[in-house]
């Protein structure tokens, strides 16, 4: 007797092979595979596009921005932009491999295992600077200072935008006995060269007399050698960026109330507020037990990718997050995105993004208040992959693993 295939309801390889045959008023059959075909929800089957070659050119991360419109790739680790018109490209950059696209306000932030960088919609520049070495201190005379201790500091700047401080130098000015406040002195500042060509200018900082504190003294050319430092009544705001370090770039890059965080081994790092491109050594970080396999920040905090389980993070501060495990199958590594409240439904969405991610089971959704809808539990199982990548197509999603 001829066996009626439709409507399908999907695949089930969890089940008996009687429970795949599901009667009464709305009859639907499950199969054990389904192999180039796409399954419509009304259970109809449709066989999936082909594809041709278009170029071959072996780009890889392709992404194209919302904000510019613009086309990215990479090709043997440079950041290219494509015309996928004619699949010609323009080199950008040589970012390296772990290549990571982020929006944030107007502009496009790309990571790789080069660094940071961020692009304006006409060049790519770094997002880092580097930290200065100290500056190097003499007494001097034809000033106003008085004897006793001073320290000194330096940052570049590249178009306005700060460095981390210099570890502060110290100096004791002195004169002919521990008893004299001459007042005639100054101190000669010695700057270190500076290495980074889009570096155009160096801020100086020093404390006041016995002081602890540092304060702006003056900003000048990043080919000036030598600043002489004589007198300190007039000083400028306090020194923001000291005890800091250049945000690191890591395989995994988002963006997160205010902050760009990266993540790598089992480390997620946390750049300052609204300062994308520093670190705080001391307390910008947070340590995960297992080796992180994607990170997908929602309203309501962060889901994190685990070796066997996934973690979600709340709080407002690195310092102050919270961890939450929740019992779910390994997820597939890189299998995470973003997806808004129109895919998934309001009931079901509570009316925010949420995180949809591959796991042994299926796919796995994960909402803006850590909660978790397991679509596909009891009826699949056994997927794994080393490597896979998700994307948005109309309303399907689409994983490709391997």
């Amino acid at each position: 007797m001829a066996e009626k295939l439709f409507p399908l309801a999907g695949m089930n390889n969890v089940q008996d092979d009687d429970a795949l045959k599901r009667g009464g008023d709305s009859p639907t059959l499950f199969v054990r595979d389904a192999l180039n075909i796409d399954i419509s929800a009304t259970g109809k089957l449709h066989l999936r596009k082909g594809g041709e070659l278009v170029t071959p050119l072996k780009y890889e991360n392709i992404w194209q921005s919302p904000l510019h419109q613009d086309v990215f790739a990479t090709l043997n680790g440079e950041l290219v932009r494509v015309n996928p018109q004619t699949w010609t490209s323009e080199n950008l950059a040589f970012v390296g491999k772990n290549v990571r696209f982020e929006v944030i306000n107007n502009l496009v932030y790309i990571n790789g295992s080069r660094g940071l960088f961020s692009y304006n919609g006409f060049t790519i520049s770094p997002l880092t600077i580097d930290t200065p070495a100290s500056a190097l201190l003499q007494q001097d005379g034809n000033g106003t200072l008085k004897t006793g201790q001073y320290g000194v500091a330096i940052s570049w700047l590249r178009n306005g935008v700060e460095s981390a401080v210099s570890a502060m130098t110290h100096i004791e000015l002195s004169g002919q006995s521990d008893y004299d406040q001459t007042n005639d002195l100054s101190i000669n500042v010695t700057l270190p060269f500076c290495l980074d060509d889009t570096v155009t200018d160096v801020a100086i900082y020093v404390t006041q007399r016995n002081g602890g504190e540092l304060y702006k003294f003056g900003t000048y050319p990043v080919s000036t050698n030598q600043v002489s430092i004589h007198e300190i009544s007039r000083l400028g705001k306090m020194a923001q960026f000291q005890h800091l370090s250049p945000m690191p770039s890591g395989k995994f890059m988002k963006y997160w109330n205010g902050r760009l965080i990266t993540a790598d081994r089992n480390v997620i790092k946390f750049s300052e507020p609204m300062a994308y491109h520093l670190y705080d050594e001391r307390h910008g970080y947070m340590m995960m037990p297992q080796r992180i396999t994607f990170i997908q920040p929602v309203d309501g905090g962060i889901w994190v990718g685990q070796t066997d389980h996934v973690v979600f993070l709340t709080g407002s501060q690195p310092k102050d997050m919270t961890y939450t495990r929740k019992s779910t199958q390994a997820p597939i590594y890189d299998s995470c995105i973003l997806v808004d409240a129109d895919l998934v439904g309001d009931d079901v969405s509570q009316n925010a993004n949420c995180a949809l991610w591959l796991a042994e089971n299926g796919f796995v959704l994960g909402t803006a208040t850590g909660q978790i809808t397991q679509y596909h539990a009891g009826k699949l199982q056994g997927i794994t992959a080393k490597l896979s990548r998700s994307v948005r197509l109309g309303r399907r999603i689409i994983t490709t693993v391997t």
